[in-house]
């Protein structure tokens, strides 16, 4: 029987362990979002539809990011 109850110790360990890591991911899923804003704002990709530059990142990240570069003619 203790085997069983270690077991269910180490079940609610591991889920508080995950909310844990939710939580942490929201966080820093959150700061990545403002630095990636900030890159955004820095070569004026304000002016774009948000639709548009969001068309474009998927396509660019589907291709790869080196091969879309070596597309458009930048160097990576």
């Amino acid at each position: 029987m203790a085997r069983s109850r270690n077991a269910r110790d180490a079940l609610t360990r591991l889920r508080e362990q995950r909310a844990e890591l939710d939580a942490r991911e929201a966080e820093l899923r959150e700061k990545a979002a403002q630095e990636l804003g900030v890159m955004l704002l820095e070569c004026g990709a304000e002016t774009l539809e948000a639709g548009k530059l969001k068309r474009l990142v998927k396509q660019a990240s589907a291709m790869g990011l080196d091969a879309a570069l070596e597309h458009l003619g930048a160097t990576p």
